[in-house]
């Protein structure tokens, strides 16, 4: 019996001999079984018509499981189909969050594409920081994180500073210095004054600064 393997390479040779009506079933087997690299192909079959009737919802579906397994062109892929509301609702602080996350991964082709959303998405970053300072006052700090975190996506330099002082420092969330210094090189890109500070301590291999939130 053919393994799951086998039935994505077979199914890769038939997308690109163009004999998309054969590769279908085979991608939409491994696909559905949680293979990423399926699930990139059949999105892009579902998005061009490919060998099965062009849906951009279904499209949209596979891209963002793709996304979702950490596939740093499908999280870009899919933050543009946010962000356009092609084949999903628009929502300016998912595409945000997907391509902050391509970009956070490495992925330079996503930083132009962050900036245009980001200079879209000023609402929806104040409306976080609201509730950030909410959920604060609340005391319920897995709600401020997640918060403040759409904030950062969303391009506040402020909330991508005090999320660098949480992460780094642990205050009230897993310490995660790798993931916090990325927030504050984003902050320092911003023109964000004190994150600069820091970053260039860093690059000179000063090392960390205790700082007050």
């Amino acid at each position: 019996m053919p393994t799951l393997e086998a039935d994505y390479m077979e199914g890769l040779r038939l997308f690109y001999l163009q004999k998309y009506d054969e590769a279908a079933p085979l991608l939409t087997r491994t696909a559905e079984a949680g293979d990423a690299k399926a699930q990139h192909f059949l999105a892009m079959m579902y998005e061009n018509g490919n060998g099965i009737e062009r849906d951009f919802a279904k499209a949209a579906y596979w891209y963002g499981r793709t996304a979702e397994q950490g596939d740093r062109e499908a999280q870009l892929t899919y933050a543009m189909i946010c962000a356009l509301g092609k084949g999903v609702e628009a929502d300016l602080a998912a595409a945000c969050h997907w391509a902050t996350r391509s970009y956070h991964q490495g992925n330079d082709k996503a930083r132009q594409t962050l900036e245009i959303i980001r200079a879209q998405a000023s609402a929806e970053a104040a409306a976080a920081t609201e509730a950030f300072k909410a959920a604060q006052r609340a005391n319920d700090p897995d709600e401020a994180k997640r918060q403040i975190e759409i904030a950062a996506e969303c391009g506040s330099a402020n909330a991508q500073f005090a999320l660098f002082q949480l992460l780094y420092d642990g205050r009230g969330v897993d310490e995660d210095k790798t993931a916090a210094l990325l927030w504050l090189r984003d902050a320092a890109q911003q023109g964000h004054a004190e994150a600069r500070k820091l970053l260039a301590a860093y690059e000179d291999g000063a090392g960390a600064e205790e700082t007050e939130a």
